[in-house]
């Protein structure tokens, strides 16, 4: 017997549960059944050589032959995703089998017992123990999750009620536009932002994780606000598009991004003319398709118009073998009148991989680059930097877009966040540059962390102020934000992991929303 669930998103079900939970009957009455109620698992018979997991391929041994032939619940080992309750129709104990050596799980209430040796078959051969609780006919109660093994309901008949997941949004910071459930294996990426000349917001994220596409033909979303990002409707889904960026150029909207992920996409760009419903496809060099070949990547990075010409930064992977390491960074540009749908129109500077001997050989790559101008009008690559908190580096540009260079003695430069995805934009009123970055020191933070920074030359920064935060940096965020200038407020987007009443997100990477804010009379803190 199989258990489903239906996703309120309409995403397909992948059920999850982190736990074996063997519900044993005493003798006299071994035909009672065990009924659950909730999400997160599907049903099958214990036994040497069965799965264990959903997301492994790990398989039971020893399995003790009290228990074997019994049906149990099979979940998704680490994802603490699933929420159920046992129940029995008379009076008598319920088994739990589960890795108690793993901390997470909360084991009041249940007494351990002999389990005999029973295992899975990762590396370690982590053991499962068993232990039981006696529970008052019609009693539900909740099983434990939380360690990596969790618990998985076994008894000789189990009958499972599964009900439709209903998300909590209420605690969530700002808007919310999308939400994605850590159980479907899909997380919420690469967020951008652009307002239309009608005043209508788009916004947009991309999907990642073990239960998407993004390494064969990723998928985006694209999302419209007609009230100033108080309510959003869905547009679009765009296939074969990746960690792409939003604008509005020219009287039309574009995607510029790869084609899929790490080692497989394709420099692609993609355009809309009907206010971002349709979007056309990157088939070849004429019609959105810039660069042959694979190795490509980069994020949601601002368009910057400059000398009459239109430019973007990017990196290749072709630098070797392993993320960071093989990342090369270079720029784009095309002329501002330019079809930019024509691989043509495009020049590319040279591409310059990471030494690991800069930073005292603590530099492990350069990404995510912002094509900014500096305050001698030269264009510049400021990219985030892997291997040392708040460094972020310049490399410089010529004026034609042909030539990058990269001074390591004077062009790693202190930038709060800087290991971390981050944007700058110019502001023309005060004559800085601003930045939303993840701050990582001082108080020590990951990704929890969102502070508005500024900047009169590029190299000196200053905190102007905490945005927003959080005091648990394992499993929330605030992103990759993307955002704008929007009179005198900021208008942004992120991709943001936080409680969801369903177990919240994964973790703080593998985000389970995208959230539209608004910081209003940003310039105020000056």
């Amino acid at each position: 017997m199989n258990a489903t669930i239906k996703l309120s998103t309409g995403m397909r079900a992948i059920v999850f549960l982190t736990a074996i939970v063997i519900c044993g009957l005493p003798a006299r009455a071994q035909d009672a059944a065990v009924q659950l109620e909730g999400w997160g698992f599907t049903i099958d018979t214990l036994g040497d050589g069965v799965v264990a997991f959903s997301n492994r391929d790990y398989v039971f041994r020893e399995v003790p032959d009290r228990i074997a032939g019994w049906q149990f619940t099979r979940l998704n080992g680490g994802e603490n995703a699933a929420r159920f309750t046992a129940k029995r129709d008379s009076d008598g104990l319920v088994y739990m089998v589960t890795a108690i050596d793993q901390a997470g799980a909360d084991m009041t209430g249940w007494q351990p017992e002999d389990s005999g040796g029973f295992h899975y078959s990762d590396g370690g051969k982590t053991r499962l123990y068993l232990l039981s609780r006696h529970v008052q006919a019609g009693e539900p109660i909740s099983i434990p999750q939380g360690n990596w093994a969790g618990g998985i309901v076994v008894a000789p008949q189990l009958t499972g009620r599964t009900v439709e997941i209903q998300p909590d949004h209420s605690l969530v910071p700002g808007v919310v536009i999308a939400h994605l459930p850590a159980a479907s294996g899909i997380y919420i990426g690469s967020p951008g932002i652009v307002v239309c000349p009608d005043g209508s917001y788009l916004a947009k994220h991309d999907e990642f994780g073990p239960g998407s596409t993004e390494r064969i033909s990723a998928v985006s979303h694209v999302y419209r606000s007609v009230d100033r990002g108080q309510s959003w409707e869905h547009l679009a889904r765009v296939e074969g598009l990746f960690w792409a960026n939003i604008f509005y150029h020219e009287d039309a909207l574009y995607l510029m991004g790869t084609s899929a992920g790490h080692f497989h996409g394709r420099c692609v760009i993609r355009r809309s003319t009907d206010g971002g419903r349709t979007w056309t496809e990157a088939r070849d060099a004429g019609s959105g398709l810039l660069f042959p070949g694979l190795s490509y990547a980069t994020a949601p990075m601002p368009m910057v118009i400059h000398n009459g010409r239109i430019w973007r930064a990017m990196e290749d992977e072709k630098g070797g073998d392993r993320w960071g390491l093989s990342f090369r960074a270079f720029m784009m540009s095309a002329p501002v009148d330019a079809n930019l749908l024509d691989a043509a129109s495009w020049t590319a500077s040279n591409a310059i991989p990471r030494n690991p001997r800069w930073l005292d050989g603590k530099f492990g790559g350069w990404l995510e680059g912002n094509a900014v101008v500096d305050p001698n009008g030269q264009m510049v690559n400021i990219l985030r930097v892997s291997g040392v908190a708040e460094t972020a580096a310049i490399v410089r540009v010529s004026a034609d877009g042909t030539t990058a260079t990269f001074d390591p003695a004077n062009d790693f430069i202190p930038f709060y966040g800087g290991a971390t995805k981050f944007t700058i934009r110019y502001d023309d009123v005060t004559g800085r540059h601003w930045s939303l970055v993840n701050k990582q020191r001082d108080p020590a933070a990951v990704r929890n962390r969102l502070v508005l920074v500024s900047s009169a030359d590029l190299r000196t920064w200053v905190v102007e102020k905490t945005l927003l935060e959080h005091p648990d940096g394992g499993s929330h965020a605030f992103q990759y934000v993307d955002w704008l200038f929007e009179g005198d407020d900021i208008i942004a987007v992120s991709r943001t992991a936080y409680d969801d009443g369903l177990g919240g997100a994964h973790n703080a990477h593998d985000a389970n929303y995208l959230t539209f804010h608004r910081f209003k009379r940003f310039r105020m803190q000056r």
